[in-house]
């Protein structure tokens, strides 16, 4: 039976960048940057507190960009702490003023596998994981290698980093949400390149998703379907809000012209750690602060081995991702980069 695709308030529903409170009825947000957009929307909610934390994350954001690689993590962190603090106290979250995350590193060769991550179970982090609807992993620990491979805006300098690297992402051209003809039966595709479509990639979709073909083009499907009644819309869209948060968990973007989305694949014996990326980015970044600030001389000896590149990437890419990530968790609207930027 033949299907259309889902609009509503007349605009074709695709992914959206936020996950807890996505408004797929506003236009998206083109902008350069989200500081001064967030800004002005924080001071029309009279949110005062929030765009204190806001502005002063600006700031820190502003003095990473005129430090070098050496420095910039510590006041990178502190743009990711106070954002953090922005989107909880917009939320009326509560929180204690900790971190929530640790570091150290282990003995032997300079290696982001012996950069170790240690969670906690209170403080801001957790807080975000809660507010996201996550696992705090709190007791749990991990290495700076295992955070970097599951941010998709590094995934390629992690592969060509680490020879032999299981890639995790298969990038999808475009996505949709669908409705069969004559029914309420929904659900979410997306359109992949053909080089993607093997048996390998059916079998690291599993589970949940699946390919199929279609007028010789390649999609990969959420297996389970939604409700969406044209009768109804705003019961529809809470049960299509919870359909899409599902699906978040995936699927991620990396913030660009137009954002660009990935499927995660099920790789088995890499599943300990399930997070967002702003989670993965803000504990990643709290580690490099603390070499930054406490050892600098050994976090020196990081750009003089073989994976220098990628975390040259990570430090310089994070703080934009982030960013645009928390803009779209406060106000609930799809941020985009323009071309120009």
């Amino acid at each position: 039976m033949p299907a259309h695709k889902l609009h509503i308030a007349g605009k074709g529903i695709r992914l959206h960048g936020g996950l807890i409170e996505p408004d797929f009825r506003t236009s998206r947000v083109l902008c350069s940057d989200p500081w001064d957009f967030v800004s002005l929307w924080l001071k029309k909610q009279h949110q005062k507190d929030a765009l204190f934390y806001w502005e002063q994350a600006r700031n820190f954001y502003n003095a990473s960009k005129a430090l070098p690689e050496l420095s910039s993590p510590l006041t990178s962190y502190y743009c990711f702490l106070n954002a953090t603090k922005a989107l909880l106290t917009s939320k009326n979250q509560t929180f204690t003023e900790s971190h929530g995350v640790g570091g150290r590193s282990q003995a032997g060769r300079k290696s982001l596998a012996n950069e170790i991550v240690d969670f906690q179970g209170g403080g801001i982090l957790p807080s975000l994981c809660r507010y996201l609807g996550e696992p705090d992993n709190a007791g749990k620990n991990f290495t700076l290698q295992d955070l970097f491979w599951q941010m998709p805006f590094i995934h390629r300098s992690y592969c060509l980093t680490y020879k032999g690297a299981t890639e995790l992402f298969i990038p999808l051209a475009s996505n949709y949400f669908m409705r069969r003809d004559g029914s309420q039966e929904a659900w979410f595709q997306a359109e992949i390149d053909k080089r993607y479509v093997n048996a390998h990639t059916e079998r690291m979709i599993k589970p949940g998703f699946e390919l199929f073909t279609e007028a010789e083009r390649f999609y990969i499907r959420r297996k389970r379907r939604f409700k969406w009644s044209g009768r109804d819309i705003e019961n529809s869209i809470t049960q299509f809000s919870i359909y899409h948060k599902q699906i978040r968990r995936r699927v991620v973007p990396i913030f660009s012209s137009e954002n660009r989305w990935y499927i995660k694949k099920s790789v088995a014996g890499h599943d300990k750690l399930v997070s967002s990326q702003l989670v993965l980015i803000f504990a990643s970044m709290h580690r490099l602060s603390e070499l930054s600030r406490y050892d600098p001389i050994s976090f020196a000896g990081h750009f003089n081995v073989n994976h220098n590149w990628l975390l040259s990437e990570f430090i310089r890419a994070a703080p934009s991702q982030f960013v645009y990530g928390m803009a779209s968790e406060i106000t609930g609207l799809e941020f985009i980069r323009p071309d120009a930027f």
